[in-house]
């Protein structure tokens, strides 16, 4: 009975031993039931990342079936993410880009990917890696650089280019007798560097200003950024918009006057005077805006210059196609003869009354103006009532998206992600509203004068209207 029952417990002994060796082999490696197995590429398993949205990577290898697709599960913190569509497998790895919507917490996370392949083997791995942005200061463009500093630089460049040009003047004066007044007599400054390209180098200048002292500044508030923006493009923009709107009530005061002078030139026609002999006439009546097109265009008749070609280089400084239009007419129908002061009378006619329909038509444009201005306020008010209840909210529920449990990634369970802060929220609102100032003003341009640049003050308006309403209510 002593022999037989030696081995007997020799064997029992071993059996264990041998079952305590395949826990602890179980332990120290990832959970497979095959030959399934997972390698991580990227973070790397107690590493720190320096982004909240980072890749999450891992490659695998199978000896006994290709990978079944369908059967990867990617857990983030405990969120199953594969029902997201940004889980991609391709060739033998596995990869995640973490959205900015479901970006990660600062500290420590963790990420799991499991798996099966064709003939049932079951593998999965599991990790945990640091997020640790970079900070505020090591992410300034512009460190290094002070506000001084770049006004310094700014102030030789234009000292340089001034005496370049100042040296190039002084030499045209010595050699072809140059001055500034003859030049500028003949090549007026055009509106539009003094408009728009001047204030754009202003604005320009006032933004890298304004960047390098915030980012040089400590302790600002996180949407000082936002401001700066608004009064760069105040800075930009708010000459071009009145010059915008200065254009466009000038284009219908000459549309007005015209009309009136080919009224006044259809009378004198049918008296018997020629059209050219007309308009010199008129020069010395008019007063109007017109006043100074007519006594150019006299002065040129004077020489002896075909009357169609003055009538037409008279309304081109006018900027109107209608004008264009009607006075292109009446050049052909006095180089062609005939009946010319019917032309004239029946072009003015129908200009007057197209005038009226236009003044007309704006004044019925305002109602849907308002209605465009009544609706914008109505999304910011519903933005702010967001934001007043924004601190009573919950997280958000993504259940709908198949998160679930890391445990069991079938169960489809609910799982939250977290609601963004308070100040976050009112910056994305913030900016979604001066997106939207700006898009409004040229929407309204577009659809009262055919133009959006006549909706530029609209805009600046709806962006100063933001602002001034954030602050009063959201300090």
């Amino acid at each position: 009975m002593m022999r037989a029952g030696i081995p007997l417990a020799i064997v029992v002994v071993c059996l264990a031993l041998a079952g305590a060796s395949h826990s602890v082999l179980a332990a120290d490696s990832p959970s497979s039931s095959g030959p399934l197995v997972f390698t991580v590429v990227s973070p790397l398993p107690n590493s720190t990342v320096a982004t909240t949205t980072p890749t999450i990577a891992a490659t695998f290898s199978d000896s006994v079936a290709p990978l079944d697709p369908s059967s990867v599960s990617v857990f983030v913190d405990g969120i199953n993410v594969t029902a997201t569509d940004l889980v991609v497998v391709k060739g033998n790895s596995i990869t995640y880009a973490v959205p900015s919507i479901l970006k990660l917490p600062v500290g420590l996370n963790n990420a799991s990917i499991s798996a099966s392949d064709l003939d049932h083997h079951t593998g999965s791995i599991f990790w945990s890696f640091t997020v640790q942005p970079v900070g505020p200061g090591s992410a300034n463009p512009l460190a290094g650089l002070k506000p001084t500093t770049i006004l310094l630089y700014i102030g030789v460049a234009a000292a340089l280019a001034g005496a370049v040009v100042g040296g190039y003047i002084l030499f045209l004066k010595m050699t072809t007798r140059f001055t500034l007044r003859r030049y500028f007599a003949t090549h007026p400054v055009q509106t539009t560097y003094l408009v728009l390209y001047l204030p754009l180098v202003v604005a320009f200048v006032a933004l890298l200003v304004g960047l390098s002292y915030v980012f040089s500044t400590p302790g600002l508030p996180s949407n000082v950024v936002d401001y700066i923006i608004i009064v760069v493009t105040f800075i930009a923009l708010t000459p071009w918009g009145i010059d915008a709107r200065q254009e466009m009530h000038k284009i219908r005061a000459f549309e007005r006057a015209f009309a009136q002078f080919l009224f006044e030139m259809a009378d004198a026609m049918r008296g018997g005077i020629d059209p050219a002999k007309a308009l010199v006439e008129l020069s010395k009546t008019h007063t109007n805006i017109l006043a100074k097109n007519l006594r150019i265009a006299a002065d040129s008749v004077r020489l002896g210059r075909p009357f169609a070609s003055i009538l037409r280089e008279m309304v081109a400084p006018m900027r109107s196609a209608l004008i264009s239009r009607y006075a292109g007419l009446i050049a052909d129908a006095s180089s062609i003869g005939g009946e010319t002061a019917t032309v004239v009378y029946r072009a003015a006619k129908d200009m007057d009354d197209f005038v009226k329909i236009e003044e007309e038509r704006e004044k019925q444009l305002m109602l849907p103006v308002a209605v465009i201005y009544i609706a914008f306020a109505v999304l910011m008010a519903v933005l702010f009532a967001l934001l007043y209840i924004a601190p009573t909210l919950g997280t958000l529920n993504v259940s709908f998206l198949g998160i679930g449990n890391p445990l069991n990634p079938g169960s489809g369970g609910a799982t939250t992600i977290p609601k963004l802060s308070f100040a976050t929220l009112k910056e994305r609102f913030f900016e979604l509203m001066l997106i939207n100032g700006l898009g409004t003003g040229a929407i309204i341009g577009a659809f009262t004068e055919g133009r959006a640049r006549y909706g530029i003050l609209h805009s600046l308006g709806l962006v100063a209207a933001t602002a001034i309403a954030f602050i009063v209510l959201f300090p």
